[in-house]
C-alpha cells in the first residue's frame, strides 16, 4: 500500500455532460491518480434493465455499491481515485452507506450544461446516448438542492476552461461531502 491517504471523487451528471472526459484528466494529472468509469460496471449484468426504468432501482443500487466498494478499495491503497458515472443525489445515500468503514474524503462533483449543449454532446459520442435518456437525465440533475453548489455549468466552456474550474475548485475543498449529512434510502 501506499503511504498516503487516497481520496475518491465522483464526476457525475448526465449523459453528454463531460463528465467522463473531466474524471479522466485529474486522473491522469495525479501522481496516484485512477480514472474508474461507473459505466463499465452496467456492462457486467447479463440481462440489463434500463437504468433510468423504475423497475432498474435495485439493480442501480447494486451497481452504485459495487463501484463505491471499489473506489473505496483504491483510495485506501492511497489512490486518488475519480470515479465517472450517475451517481445522482438520489443515490448518495448508498454510496456513503458503502464508505461507513472507510475514512477517506469523499468529493462531489455534478457537471452540467444547457440542454442543447448537452444533447449535441450526447449525439456527437462515439456510442451516441438516446435522446429520451439525456432528456431524463438532464430532469434529474437539474435541481440539487443543498448540493447546488458542488455544481460546475460548462455551457460555452472549453474542455479546459471546465478542467481548471474542476481543478482549482477540487484543491480548494469546495466539493468534499460531509458525509453525516447525507442520509435517505436510496
Amino acid at each position: 500500500m501506499l503511504k498516503r491517504k487516497g481520496s475518491i471523487t465522483v464526476v457525475t451528471g448526465c449523459p453528454g455532460s463531460g463528465k467522463s472526459t473531466l474524471a479522466a484528466r485529474p486522473s491522469e494529472s495525479r501522481p496516484h491518480g485512477v480514472h474508474l468509469s461507473g459505466d463499465a460496471f452496467y456492462h457486467f449484468i447479463a440481462h440489463l434493465i434500463s437504468p433510468i426504468l423504475p423497475e432498474s432501482h435495485e439493480q442501480n443500487t447494486v451497481v452504485t455499491r459495487a463501484i463505491t466498494r471499489t473506489a473505496a478499495t483504491f483510495a485506501l491503497g492511497g489512490y486518488e481515485t475519480f470515479v465517472d458515472g450517475i451517481v445522482g443525489p438520489w443515490f448518495l445515500p448508498a454510496f456513503v452507506k458503502e464508505l461507513e468503514d472507510v475514512r477517506v474524503p469523499l468529493h462531489y462533483v455534478v457537471i452540467r450544461a444547457s440542454l442543447k449543449e448537452t444533447l449535441r454532446r450526447a449525439a456527437s459520442r462515439p456510442a451516441p446516448a438516446e435522446e429520451r435518456v439525456v432528456r431524463h437525465m438532464y430532469k434529474a440533475f437539474a435541481s440539487l438542492g443543498r448540493l447546488e453548489g458542488h455544481a460546475i455549468d460548462s455551457t460555452g466552456q472549453t474542455e479546459n476552461a471546465t478542467f481548471n474550474t474542476l481543478a482549482q475548485r477540487w484543491l480548494a475543498g469546495e466539493f468534499i461531502l460531509d458525509l453525516k449529512n447525507i442520509s435517505g434510502d436510496a
